[in-house]
C-alpha cells in the first residue's frame, strides 16, 4: 500500500478546527481515526489522504482548500526533506534533491525532473490506484512547488506552464491567476514548467548542505551492520531518519513498525537491548561522526542528534566520552 507522512493531514485538519468544521466525520469518510492524524510524523495511506483533500474541500466549500493552504506551508514544516531542499545550494540542486528523496515523504507519486536548452520540468505522476480523485492533491503539489521554489530562493519564480490531467474546474482563473501562465487540463500528468536560468538561483538558506551529510554519515553508520539482527536494524533507522525533526518517542517508531510501544520494548527486550540504549547509541555514534566534519558546529551537531537545548548535548557528551565536543575536536 502506498503511504505518505500524516504531516498533511495534521495541517489539514489544524485548518478544519481553524475554520469551526467538525472533523470526526471527515476523517470516518477518509477511513482515518482522530490519533492518525496527530502526529506529523507517522505515515497514512496515500489514498487515504487524498480522500481527506477531497472532503475538506467539500465541508470548506473551497474548491481551491488543498491551494490556499500550501500558501501557508514553510519548507521546514516538511521535515527532513524540507531542510535538504533549505540547504541545497541552488534551485536546481534542491529540485535534483527534491527528485531524490521525495519517497522520504509519500511514495504515492513518482516524480521526474527533466532539463532541456530552455525549460526545467518537475513532473508528478500519481501511482496509487486507489486514489479516487486527484485533484486536490494535484493542485495542493504544484502550488506548494512553486511556494517552496520561491521561498527558499527568496525570488519571484514565474511558470511558463502548469498542466494537470483532471478536467478543467469550474472558476479556473483561480488557478491561472495564482500561477501567472496557461493552465493545460487533460494531460498525460501533473507538470510545473519554468525558465531553465532559474535553476541557478542561489538558496539564501543554504548552510553547508548539512542534511547532504546527515544522509552520508547515517548510510557510513548504519549501511554496514551485519543482517543477523534486522529488527533493532531498522528501530536504528528509524531513529536515525527522524532525530532531526526532534527526539524521536517510541510510540512513533512503534507506529512505524505497525505495532504498540509495548510490543516493541518487549521485541528489543528479546535482543538484549532497550528503546532508550538504542537511541543513546545512534546519537552517540552519529555525534562523534558530525565532529569529524569542522563545517558543522557542536551547535549544530545538537540540533541534528534532536536536543531541543545545546546544554543537553553537551551533558550527554561527556557522559560518552569525558570531554566536551570542543575538547573532543580539539583532540581529534
Amino acid at each position: 500500500m502506498r503511504m505518505a507522512d500524516a504531516r498533511w493531514a495534521v495541517l489539514v485538519v489544524a485548518a478544519l478546527n481553524s475554520a469551526r468544521i467538525e472533523t470526526d466525520p471527515i476523517l470516518k469518510r477518509a477511513g482515518l481515526t482522530r490519533r492518525q492524524v496527530t502526529n506529523p510524523d507517522a505515515k497514512i495511506p496515500f489514498h487515504k489522504h487524498a480522500a481527506l483533500l477531497t472532503l475538506a474541500a467539500e465541508a470548506t466549500g473551497d474548491p481551491y482548500f488543498t491551494l490556499h493552504l500550501s500558501l501557508q506551508i514553510h519548507p521546514r514544516q516538511a521535515g527532513v526533506l524540507g531542510y535538504i531542499l533549505l540547504n541545497s545550494s541552488t534551485l536546481g540542486d534542491a529540485l535534483r534533491n527534491l527528485q531524490r528523496y521525495h519517497h522520504v515523504l509519500s511514495d504515492g507519486w513518482e516524480l521526474e525532473f527533466q532539463i532541456d536548452d530552455v525549460t526545467a520540468a518537475l513532473r508528478a505522476r500519481m501511482v496509487d490506484p486507489l486514489v479516487e480523485d486527484e485533484r486536490q492533491v494535484a493542485e495542493g503539489v504544484t502550488s506548494l512547488l512553486l511556494q517552496t521554489c520561491e521561498l527558499i530562493t527568496q525570488s519571484e519564480i514565474s511558470p511558463i506552464r502548469v498542466e494537470y490531467r483532471h478536467d478543467k474546474p469550474v472558476r479556473a482563473r483561480t488557478l491561472r491567476e495564482r500561477f501567472g501562465c496557461p493552465i493545460r487540463y487533460g494531460q498525460d500528468g501533473v507538470a510545473l514548467v519554468f525558465r531553465r536560468e532559474f535553476l541557478d538561483y542561489a538558496v539564501e538558506t543554504a548552510d553547508d548542505e548539512l542534511l547532504k551529510i546527515l544522509k552520508r554519515h547515517c548510510r557510513q553508520i548504519l549501511g554496514g551492520r551485519p543482517k543477523t539482527n534486522d529488527f533493532v536494524f531498522q528501530v536504528q533507522k528509524l531513529i536515525t531518519d527522524r532525530l532531526s525533526s526532534g527526539q524521536p518517542k517510541i510510540d512513533t517508531v512503534a507506529r512505524e513498525l505497525g505495532m504498540s510501544s509495548r510490543t516493541l520494548t518487549r521485541r528489543l527486550a528479546e535482543d538484549g537491548v532497550t528503546y532508550k540504549a538504542l537511541l543513546d547509541e545512534v546519537r552517540q555514534k552519529l555525534a562523534l561522526q558530525y565532529l569529524k566534519d569542522r563545517r558543522i558546529s557542536p551547535k549544530q551537531v545538537a540540533y541534528l542528534l534532536g536536543y531541543s537545548e545545546v546544554p543537553a548535548f553537551y551533558h550527554a557528551f561527556r557522559r560518552w566520552t569525558g570531554s566536551s565536543p570542543l575538547q573532543h575536536r580539539l583532540e581529534g
